[in-house]
């Protein structure tokens, strides 16, 4: 009896071999490699008096060598990797630096992307807060107020592009063709 069911077991096996093999050759591997550009633009407005990350999205397709198969969807979530230095007094100004980011592949992994160095500063308001303070303050008492004048926040609109985004090393993406 243990034998009869163990060749019927051996039997459903290895009827079931080729289905196998089709479905692994159905799904292709195609490298992503380092240097592959990505056009990425920012989705909401940013400015430098927030904490965390950017969120942005693909402009177009990222396509393989092949030039048909994609392997970064058109809208794909971009999580923008930035820091940011609040403005403050005596008038200066904020800034907002962007250092690196991550988006998904078509088959989940994590594709890490590098940019060229990018950096928006608000307008500044040194001079005009350290020149009103020490000229008035000349003539008055109330002159050092002038020093607690803030700079203005760097700001980023929705729907910026964000310039020199790339792929930052080579991952290999399983697609369907």
């Amino acid at each position: 009896m243990k034998k009869s069911i163990s060749l019927f077991m051996a039997i459903i096996m290895l009827s079931l071999t080729p289905f196998q093999l089709v479905a692994k050759q159905a799904e292709t591997s195609n490298k992503l490699i380092s240097g592959t550009p990505v056009e990425v633009r920012t989705t909401v407005p940013v400015t430098s008096t927030q904490i965390g990350n950017i969120i942005g999205e693909v402009v177009s397709d990222v396509y393989a060598t092949d030039g048909e198969t994609i392997l970064i969807r058109k809208g794909a979530r971009v999580e923008i990797t930035a820091s940011f230095e609040k403005n403050g007094a005596p008038g200066k100004a904020g800034i907002i630096n962007i250092n690196g980011a991550s988006v998904s592949a078509v088959d989940g992994k994590t594709i890490m992307l590098s940019t060229d160095p990018y950096s928006v500063k608000g307008k500044g308001k040194g001079g005009l807060a350290w020149g009103l303070g020490i000229g008035i303050g000349v003539f008055t008492l109330l002159g050092f107020l002038f020093l607690f004048l803030k700079g203005g926040n760097a700001e980023i609109p929705a729907g910026t592009n964000i310039p020199g985004v790339c792929v930052n090393g080579t991952y290999t993406v399983v697609s369907e063709p």
